[in-house]
């Protein structure tokens, strides 16, 4: 399971390598890959309980495949081509690839560091919250380095 730095990184990187190059298109990246975690929110403000609806239908292919191709359609996310004109088809797709991204993360094995293996007395509290950054900080490195090395880059030999 990714946090949302994770399911952030890992957008941005596939939304730039599938040809977003505008600065809103790549700000909608971050919303269309962490789009799924939208449950949380929703369980919180209907039921008081932020986990009541999450991982539902929310992170499902069909909710990735429907929001994300919407999401291209509209131009929310849209992959730029040489001629400037927009290719619906592949917007729905990089769409689709964007909030798919967030169910393959979190359907994906990460190491995760769990509250049960401390001992509990004391400062149990804070310990969690700490194992809780610890999580959050390690999405982030891993993530952040698969970002690095799969950002594309500008080659000598293409520069004009």
């Amino acid at each position: 399971m990714s946090t949302p730095i994770g399911h952030s990184l890992v957008g941005l990187t596939l939304a730039r390598r599938l040809g977003v190059r505008s600065p809103f298109g790549m700000a909608a990246t971050i919303a269309a890959a962490s789009l799924p975690d939208a449950d949380i929110i929703v369980g919180m403000l209907v039921h008081g309980d932020p986990w009541r609806f999450h991982r539902k239908r929310t992170h499902t292919l069909g909710f990735a495949m429907t929001v994300g191709a919407l999401a291209g359609v509209t131009g929310v996310v849209s992959a730029g081509s040489v001629e400037g004109e927009r290719d619906l088809i592949a917007d729905a797709l990089v769409g689709a690839a964007l909030v798919g991204s967030h169910v393959a993360l979190d359907a994906m094995w990460f190491p995760y560091i769990s509250p049960k293996l401390l001992p509990k007395h004391g400062a149990h509290a804070k310990k969690v919250a700490g194992v809780s950054a610890l999580n959050w900080l390690l999405d982030a490195v891993v993530y952040g380095a698969f970002a690095w090395c799969a950002w594309p880059r500008e080659r000598p030999d293409r520069a004009a």
